[in-house]
């Protein structure tokens, strides 16, 4: 099941606060999106970008990437549904 969650850089493993980027402000003071399907983490987001890469052609290319993977969970769920 798809979730969706902004946290925190505490909210975060270990493991995960060591590849968030450190941009802006740094990556302690960012704003994350967790994407969960069930127990699995499928995406980080991050908000620390720097003014001028602060684009969908930049840091924020992955946004795009995260709504193909949303629909995608999304479809499949309302399969299982469905049957």
């Amino acid at each position: 099941m798809l979730k969706v969650k902004r946290i925190y850089f505490d909210d975060l493993t270990q493991e995960e606060q060591k590849f968030q980027p450190n941009n802006g402000s740094g990556k302690e003071n960012a704003t994350y999106i967790r994407i969960t399907d069930g127990m699995d983490t499928v995406m980080i987001l991050s908000d620390a970008a720097e003014p001028e890469d602060a684009t969908f052609g930049r840091d924020f290319a992955n946004v795009v990437d995260a709504i193909e993977i949303a629909y995608k969970i999304g479809l499949r769920d309302g399969k299982r549904l469905n049957n």
